[in-house]
């Protein structure tokens, strides 16, 4: 490294009290130990170190003392670029500050709203410095659903012999599910599965036993449920102590969460949930990064530790750029094309990720009875697999009562 060389310093933006700062932080503190192996980033032909800067957005409380930090992080931190975010709301009101001041800005993990994007289609002469790695684009939320229910529903006709399947939606009161309803109702009857029916529940409801039992008796399946907040948990929780028999599974944030299993009292055990990424070879970086980051934190990481790609993938814009200026490492960024811990990131012309087969298309998940998570979609979908995909387990009490109809 030579002497005196320019420090790089990258702002890591989140709520560092929460989980979702927590784990921005913690992955990319990771990607920073590889930066480091390799002697720093080479800005043509100079090996430059790098800090991190942690940024404590408070997003989750506060608007303000998002866009408040990311002000201090330019001009009293003095940060080349940023990297983070997990509010949508907030990330929206933070680029704002960044794009003023010409700051690239990089999210991971979290932050779907499609008119975070949209702004770079709108103005890309304002919002160019901006891109999107992961999350994918909500308007796809709905896409992951309809493309893994197929192969669920025939799991349940091959493992338990049920023939008319139905399913029943369970969504929380927000506006962000409105869209959705009607593409699930039309699409689902395509596919073979009868929709039953369609309950709400609050964002944070603390019981939804009542919606559950009313479940049971619809003869459900499968229950599609979607929720941002913490009504998974006694969703979930509830599931297994009233031993509904029908697969859970769908968009649950809280049901991502590495303490999920213990907030539930393990009753998550078979719930499925779809997830952004997972103990699984979506790429050649998957599975080392995991055992990295379990064995150095002791813990599973969740979708925010994608940071670690973020960061990654800016050091190498940097370094084909062989320039710190801004409209030089925008141009690198994209043409990213990078094997990320969640799948393959090509970025669009909004510099949103690209999704389908190919690129990022999440994951099936579900809880196992001893705390791990396992992935069990796709395996076979549009000829994508990932090594360590395993076929979906039923809880035993929903394979009884299926399996105890036939006699």
């Amino acid at each position: 490294m030579a002497a005196g060389a320019k420090t790089i310093k990258i702002g890591i933006l989140g709520p560092m009290k929460y989980v979702q700062g927590e784990d921005a932080w913690s992955g990319s503190q990771l990607a920073l130990e590889e930066i480091e192996a390799a002697g720093g980033i080479d800005v043509g032909g100079t090996k430059m170190p790098v800090e991190l800067v942690k940024i404590d957005t408070n997003e989750i409380a506060s608007m303000v003392d998002a866009t408040s930090a990311v002000e201090r992080a330019i001009t009293v931190d003095k940060v080349d670029f940023l990297v983070g975010g997990c509010s949508s709301g907030a990330i929206l009101a933070m680029q704002e500050v960044a794009m003023d001041n010409k700051k690239i800005f990089l999210i991971s993990g979290s932050g779907s709203h499609p008119e975070i994007t949209n702004r770079v289609g709108k103005n890309y002469d304002r919002y160019k410095y901006f891109f999107r790695p992961s999350p994918i684009n909500a308007i796809y939320i709905s896409n992951i659903t309809l493309n893994y229910m197929p192969d669920l529903a025939d799991a349940i006709r091959e493992q338990l012999g049920v023939e008319d399947i139905k399913l029943a939606m369970l969504f929380e009161q927000a506006v962000w599910m409105e869209p959705q309803i009607p593409i699930y109702k039309k699409e689902f009857p395509k596919m073979g599965i009868e929709v039953v029916g369609l309950w709400r529940m609050s964002v944070t409801a603390a019981d939804v036993s009542s919606q559950l039992q009313a479940i049971r008796a619809s003869g459900a399946h499968i229950i599609l449920s979607m929720t941002s907040g913490p009504a998974a948990i006694p969703l979930y929780r509830q599931i297994g102590e009233l031993e509904i028999p029908a697969f859970v599974t769908g968009v649950n944030v809280e049901a991502e969460g590495a303490e999920f299993f213990q907030a539930t009292g393990g009753m998550c055990a078979y719930g499925g949930v779809s997830s952004t990424f997972g103990k699984v070879a979506m790429s050649h970086r998957t599975l080392p990064f995991y055992e990295r980051f379990e064995a150095k934190y002791k813990r599973r990481p969740t979708l925010t530790a994608i940071a670690y790609d973020s960061t990654l993938i800016l050091k190498e814009a940097i370094e084909r750029a062989e320039s710190l200026d801004p409209d030089k490492i925008v141009v690198e960024l994209e043409k990213t094309d990078y094997p990320s811990i969640a799948g393959r990131i090509v970025f669009d012309k909004n510099h949103d990720v690209k999704f389908g087969p190919g690129y990022q298309v999440g994951l099936g998940s579900q809880w196992l009875p001893d705390g791990t998570m396992q992935a069990w979609w796709p395996n076979g979908w549009e000829g994508m697999t990932y090594e360590g995909v395993q076929d979906v387990q039923f809880s035993p009490w929903m394979v009884k009562h299926w399996t105890g109809k036939k006699k």
